[in-house]
């Protein structure tokens, strides 16, 4: 979670208003709609789980079970970005953020887990972020402080991570989500009009989640990439009653759990000190299941209780 915006939005959701009536669209748009944007995230899912293997759009293709050109058009379509292009950045944009968060790992390990040569990689690192592989894990913390999002605080005035940080075993959840792909200043909006839409779901038990992919100190910061979720049991009726609901299992496990108290300026810095010195300093790593915040509370003039959740390996724990 790195945008700011206070709580007006989540005391919606103590509301139960009845489902809303959308007889006004027309049930083959609605149908297009929904298919168009469940094959979209299966392959974009497909391209997140498979990014470090040697995969193609005609894999992607083939996982979808659509023709390469069909595919290609109604990605470009949805996502405003060619399916090979955002392949060929997210893989370069994940290689950066590993050089940020695994420094005992070498650029050249790093470039070759994504399938680049070490002189392919720098030159394609360059190409698309403006500087040298070494240039970025050197800089970093400047890149941090130069983004939107610091609001000009640094690293060195927040308190120790470890002071906030308890290792905890999560339970697997379920939720319904929406997919985004845009400012994460922009969360507010977003966030009140995901809760108006799903609030007839919504009951005293419901969790609000959200997943930010794509790091703004990396990937431009009017393309990043997040998921807005709200908890569910599986078991829902309204799952079979409403099959264009995109719903998603989440893996429970280990995780380090930061327990956040405090105003959303601040949030952007906890990510960034926990992937530019926590990590490196305690010797835990990340694995791939997604970091997301779980909130607890959300008050009206902005203060937030936030517990940041991110997924360690077994075996550096």
């Amino acid at each position: 979670m790195y945008g700011n915006f206070d709580g007006s939005c989540f005391a919606m959701s103590d509301q139960k208003p009845e489902k809303q009536d959308r007889e006004d669209e027309p049930m083959q748009d609605r149908v297009s709609t929904t298919i168009r944007r469940a094959v979209i995230n299966q392959a974009i899912n497909y391209i997140f789980d498979h990014i470090e293997e040697d995969i193609t759009v005609d894999d992607v293709a083939r996982h979808c079970a659509y023709s390469k050109y069909h595919l290609t058009r109604i990605f470009k379509e949805e996502t405003d970005e060619a399916l090979y292009q955002f392949m060929k950045r997210v893989r370069l944009e994940r290689s950066a953020w590993r050089l940020k968060v695994e420094k005992e790992k070498s650029i050249t390990e790093i470039g070759g887990e994504y399938g680049y040569s070490s002189s392919n990689f720098a030159t394609a690192f360059k190409k698309h972020l403006d500087m040298s592989p070494a240039d970025f894990r050197k800089n970093s913390e400047q890149l941090v402080k130069e983004s939107s999002f610091s609001h000009g605080i640094s690293l060195d005035a927040l308190e120790d991570a470890g002071e906030r940080i308890t290792i905890e075993q999560l339970e697997p959840f379920t939720v319904i989500y929406e997919r985004k792909k845009g400012n994460y200043h922009d969360l507010k909006k977003e966030w009140c009009a995901f809760i108006e839409k799903y609030q007839y779901l919504a009951t005293k038990d419901t969790i609000y989640i959200e997943c930010t992919i794509d790091d703004p100190s990396i990937t431009d910061e009017d393309h990043c990439m997040y998921e807005l979720c709200q908890t569910i049991s599986p078991d829902d009726p309204a799952l079979k009653e409403n099959p264009e609901l995109l719903t998603h299992d989440c893996a429970g496990g280990t995780y380090a759990v930061y327990h956040f108290k405090g105003y959303p300026q601040f949030l952007f810095l906890v990510y960034q000190e926990i992937f530019c010195r926590w990590l490196s300093k305690t010797g835990n790593q990340l694995d791939e299941r997604p970091i997301f915040d779980i909130y607890r509370e959300v008050r009206e003039d902005g203060y937030m209780e936030i517990d940041i959740c991110f997924p360690l390996k077994k075996e550096y724990i």
